[in-house]
């Protein structure tokens, strides 16, 4: 009972106060809290709009990074243009000669390579 006769003394003083100017006596308490209220209210409002605004460019910023890097690879069509064709390239392979380009690779080298690397045929021949 006692919160509804504080509620309804706060009602009249907020009603009397509103109907006399803001620079009356015994009112500043009331339009203090106006003004604060109005402050908040603003501010809210403002917060919520730079939030919208920030996530709007950060969308943005991302869908440019999505189009950049989608722009840097190139497209399905010129890929598959420039794809090597493996099998074709392996299909043309002479296994059978590899074993005789080896020895002859093998052949045409020097004797002096024929040391571990690094290492001369002397230090070799002292050891």
């Amino acid at each position: 009972m006692e919160t509804m006769r504080q509620m309804g003394a706060w009602w009249a003083y907020a009603s009397k106060c509103a109907q006399q100017p803001a620079n009356a006596p015994g009112c500043d308490l009331f339009w203090n809290a106006v003004v604060i209220l109005a402050a908040v209210v603003v501010l809210v409002a403002a917060l919520y709009i730079v939030r919208a605004m920030v996530r709007s460019i950060l969308a943005t910023r991302a869908e440019n990074a999505r189009a950049a890097e989608r722009a840097r690879v190139a497209d399905a069509d010129t890929m598959a243009r420039y794809k090597a064709d493996i099998d074709a390239q392996l299909a043309h392979a002479p296994e059978d000669q590899l074993e005789e380009r080896i020895r002859q690779a093998l052949k045409d080298r020097k004797p002096d390579e024929w040391g571990r690397q690094g290492v001369s045929r002397d230090s070799q021949a002292r050891e």
